[in-house]
């Protein structure tokens, strides 16, 4: 049995959930997120997931995007 890729993720949370950052957090933790930092002056919140929990996290209240972190490179 293979384990589960694991995505780099970064979530944008709606600006009228900004006062309440740390409840949108608690519930992406509880969907399955490891939240790595959380950004409050701006939205964002970064972590680590299981690529079948990435839907769930989109359902978290608060949540406005969920995207997967690509590594940039220069060319």
């Amino acid at each position: 049995m293979s384990e589960e890729e694991v995505e780099s993720i970064v979530v944008t949370v709606d600006d009228q959930n900004l006062p309440i950052i740390q409840s949108v957090v608690t519930g992406l933790e509880s969907a399955g997120m490891k939240v790595d930092r959380v950004l409050p002056v701006t939205g964002i919140i970064t972590g680590a997931v299981s690529q079948s929990k990435l839907e769930a996290l989109r359902q978290v209240p608060g949540v406005a995007h969920v995207e997967v972190d690509r590594e940039m490179q220069a060319i």
